[in-house]
Formats: structure tokens, C-alpha cells, sequence
């Protein structure tokens, strides 16, 4: 925390440096310029001197009163009337100063009288200053502040996709082991297959998910795994189908964004029929297109509304990984149950 005040206030040092320096160099250019060919040509530090004894004792004081007592005191907490009454006084009192003092500090400081000034010049000039100096804080702050709510929305986003992750590998986990359970009963000579298949589907999950993209080779790899260890399972239910194209098997996609549905399909359709049962599942790619569509039957007499956890959890994700990006399509007719999900990459 100490470390960060400091380096805020390095950083407020540096930016008041700049400014100043900035306003230096412009004002003796155009001290410059505007003596060039004239009675009153001085040498270069005549005019830094001139400058920045303006900039001290006329500019910089409004500005930084206006900046960091008049804004944040009375702007920002929307004490309007104080504010303006506020600038006027500054702006008659600065006025003043640049109208009539300015004039005689050059003509007794530097020995370069100027024009005779007035108030109303003075006047005009402050609020100049004064304007462009809340314009420009008004938009830092406002650039900043920009800043802060994009920051806390991507944190959120962070959280929020992280607890929804978090919620879906224990819904795929626990159908998993129930499948290894049965098997171990049983003393199948597939179990030792089977091990192999959940350690594969358990490095994926632990470690490469922890990435924000993975190739779709490791998500093509998982779905087969899982599809696998549902077929042993239920092997005398029905038919099981996985046809892919895949023309990049490197091209990244968000990791258990596809598996959701072929688990829910043998959630709520595949797994409850008795027999007969079929489960159909197609994926294609292209460089810029996944393509997903998923199709099971179901018994009518045990079916149930599919919207379940893990559905909900993954619109999200669609919704927050690939807004405007994604389309899916779910339908219900005659016994069969069809998620068509189409991403662009």
C-alpha cells in the first residue's frame, strides 16, 4: 500500500513537471516569434525567465486551486452555486493580478514594458484558464474513471466465468465416477481403460482449463473420452454416434463449452431409455466456425425439462465468451431433443 501512494505521487510529480516544462517551452517560442524583427529582441533566457515567472506566479495558482480544491470540494459533490461563485472570485482576483500586476513585474523585473492591460483582458484570459483546465481534469477524471468500472467489469467477468467452471466439473465428475463405481462392481476388464480415460479427463480440466482458450484437439479429446466411458456404461441401451470434420484441430476454443451438451443429452434422454435408444453427436469446424449439433430420443413418460445446471452455466459462458458470436438453437419434437450450436471464432 505504501509503495503505491509513493509511486502515485512520483507519478502526479512527473505529469506537474511535464505540464510545467510543456507550458515553458510554448510561451518562449511565442515570446519568440512575436519579438522577432522588433526593438525588443532578447536573448532565449530572457524569454524562459518571462515565461516562467508567468506560469508560477499567474497560471499555475488558479489552475491548481481550481483543480484540486474547487472541482473535487464543490464541482464533484454537485455544489454548483459554490463552485461558480468559486471561480468568479478567482477569476476577478487572477484578473486582476494578470491585468495589472503582470504588465508591471515586466516592465520592472525584465525591463520590457508591455502593453497596457485591463481588467476586462485579465478577465478574458483566467477564463480561458480556467475552462481548459476543468475541461482537460474533468476528462482525465472521467478517462479514469472509465478506466476503474472497465477493470471491476473484467474482474467480474473473471470471477464469474471461474465460479461457473468451478460448477460444471463437478456435474461431469460425479456422472464419471458413478460409471468407474459401476464398473468396478462389475470387475469389468475395462476398468483399467477406464482409469486411464478419467486421468486424461482429469489433467484436461485441472490443468489445461486454466487457460482462457484451448486448442480443440484437447476438447475433441475429452468429448471422446467421455463418450467412451458412456458407451462402456451403457452399451446395451442403444446407439452411440461422434462424427467430426475438423479442418484445424489447433484453433482455440473455451475449454468445456462443447461437452455440456452431449452430457446432457445422455442426462436427460440417452440414459433413461431402456433401449432403442440413440444419441447422434456431429462436429465440424472451419478456421472461423465450430459447429455443434446433438440429437437424442427420450422416453416421453420420464422426461423432464433439460434446462438444467449445466445448460444454464454454459449460456452464460456463451453469452460472456462469445457475445454476439454464438447461436444456439434448442428443439423438442417428436421424442427427439436437438442442441444446434454454432460458434464464430
Amino acid at each position: 500500500m505504501k509503495q503505491k501512494k509513493i509511486n502515485t505521487i512520483s507519478k502526479k510529480i512527473i505529469v506537474h513537471i511535464l505540464v510545467i516544462l510543456t507550458i515553458v517551452l510554448m510561451i518562449s517560442i511565442i515570446y519568440f516569434l512575436s519579438s522577432l524583427g522588433t526593438e525588443k529582441e532578447l536573448s532565449f533566457h530572457i524569454y524562459f525567465l518571462q515565461a516562467l515567472t508567468g506560469i508560477i506566479l499567474f497560471i499555475l495558482p488558479p489552475i491548481y486551486f481550481n483543480i484540486y480544491i474547487c472541482i473535487p470540494k464543490l464541482l464533484i459533490k454537485h455544489k454548483y452555486v459554490l463552485y461558480v461563485l468559486a471561480l468568479i472570485m478567482v477569476i476577478l482576483i487572477w484578473g486582476f493580478i494578470i491585468g495589472y500586476i503582470e504588465p508591471w513585474i515586466d516592465t520592472y523585473w525584465f525591463d520590457q514594458p508591455s502593453e497596457k492591460a485591463t481588467l476586462q483582458s485579465g478577465i478574458l484570459v483566467m477564463v480561458f484558464i480556467i475552462g481548459i483546465s476543468t475541461l482537460l481534469h474533468l476528462s482525465f477524471r472521467w478517462f479514469v474513471q472509465l478506466s476503474k468500472v472497465k477493470q471491476i467489469e473484467n474482474d467480474r467477468l473473471t470471477y464469474e466465468l471461474s465460479m461457473l467452471k468451478n460448477q460444471i466439473k463437478p456435474h461431469f465428475f460425479f456422472n464419471t465416477l458413478n460409471n468407474l463405481y459401476a464398473l468396478a462392481l462389475e470387475k469389468a476388464e475395462e476398468t483399467p481403460s477406464v482409469i486411464l480415460k478419467l486421468s486424461e479427463m482429469l489433467r484436461y480440466t485441472i490443468y489445461d482449463c486454466k487457460a482462457a482458450k484451448v486448442s480443440l484437439a484437447k476438447e475433441v479429446l475429452y468429448i471422446e473420452n467421455y463418450i467412451a466411458l458412456q458407451t462402456i456404461r451403457h452399451y446395451n441401451r442403444g446407439k452411440i454416434v461422434f462424427n467430426k470434420s475438423i479442418s484445424n484441430p489447433s484453433i482455440k476454443i473455451a475449454p468445456m463449452i462443447l461437452i455440456v451438451f452431449i452430457e446432457n443429452a445422455f442426462k436427460h434422454g440417452y440414459e433413461k431409455m431402456d433401449q432403442n435408444a440413440f444419441l447422434d453427436v456431429t462436429l465440424t469446424t472451419s478456421e472461423t466456425e465450430v459447429s455443434l449439433i446433438v440429437k437424442n430420443n427420450y422416453d416421453p413418460a420420464q422426461y423432464q425439462s433439460s434446462d438444467g445446471l449445466g445448460l444454464n452455466n454454459v449460456k452464460r459462458r456463451l453469452s460472456l465468451l462469445y457475445p454476439n458470436q454464438n447461436e444456439l438453437s434448442l428443439s423438442n419434437k417428436n421424442n427427439q431433443y436437438t442442441a444446434a450450436l454454432k460458434i464464430n471464432l
